[in-house]
């Protein structure tokens, strides 16, 4: 007698069989089968009509779970945005209390140093900020990877000079960083349920600045990587350094740098 192989099922078992060893569809095939079972329980009268109503119940209660359509996934363009998506940095300010930021320069953050004082200094909060480092070798290396229209030296010193500004008010804190990460960093409120960060990403050349890609992470919406992004602000606070400020020359005592006659050197 032969065998009846699987090459020989009609193709509609065929198909349902690679279904199931395969893990598709398992939920239409359950169902099927279910119901096919309870008709016949049902017509032999092998269980009670309350028993079969019971089943059939949670028959309906899983096709209703498992025909459940996914949630809509946003466009990655609503996810993944540029520079023109920016709130203006004095806004995010308004009800924040701690605020940390790394960028190369930052220079877009400290240009509202009288927001930073207003809004969270003079509030009792906390601001702390990591920008490059301006040693020469480390800083032209960084000039080359990011934007062609940026002069990365004279920017970071104007950015200095607001940091510097800035030192000794309480709850204000910065460091220098002798290497580029990346990416660019503002963590508001990293211990709060409704904390947010925004990562943005430098490329490599880019025309502009407006050109780099970021994302903004809620802890509510993603505790997991917002506690990874948070961290990586934390990793990056602790390899940084103060920075040691010179400080400034005396001034000169009455007619010192003249000759007897009176007369200013050559400079």
């Amino acid at each position: 007698m032969r065998r009846f192989g699987a090459g020989r099922l009609p193709r509609g078992l065929r198909r349902g069989a690679d279904d199931i060893l395969h893990g598709r569809r398992l939920e239409t095939y359950g169902i099927f089968g279910l119901s096919t079972t309870l008709t016949a329980l049902g017509l032999f009268d092998v269980v009670g009509t309350r028993v079969v109503q019971s089943m059939v119940l949670a028959t309906v209660a899983f096709l209703v779970l498992h025909t459940e359509p996914a949630p809509a996934r946003l466009p990655v363009d609503e996810v993944l945005q540029d520079r023109t998506s920016f709130t203006q940095f004095g806004v995010l300010l308004r009800d924040a209390r701690d605020i940390r930021v790394y960028g190369p320069t930052a220079v877009n953050v400290v240009v509202n140093t009288a927001e930073i004082r207003r809004e969270v200094l003079q509030r009792g909060g906390t601001f702390r900020i990591v920008v490059q480092s301006p040693e020469p070798g480390q800083l032209a290396r960084t000039a080359a990877q990011l934007d062609t229209s940026l002069d990365l030296g004279q920017t970071l010193q104007s950015t200095l000079g607001g940091l510097r500004r800035l030192a000794g008010a309480a709850g204000f804190d910065y460091r220098l960083l002798d290497f580029n990460p990346g990416f660019s960093l503002i963590v508001v409120d990293a211990q709060s349920p409704d904390g947010y960060l925004i990562v943005e990403t430098h490329g490599f050349r880019d025309d502009s600045i407006a050109e780099r890609m970021h994302i903004t992470i809620h802890r509510r919406d993603s505790p997991r990587w917002f506690d990874y992004w948070s961290g990586r602000f934390d990793a990056i606070w602790e390899a940084a350094v103060p920075e040691q400020v010179r400080p400034a020359d005396p001034a000169p005592a009455p007619g010192a740098g003249q000759d007897p006659a009176g007369r200013s050197p050559l400079h």
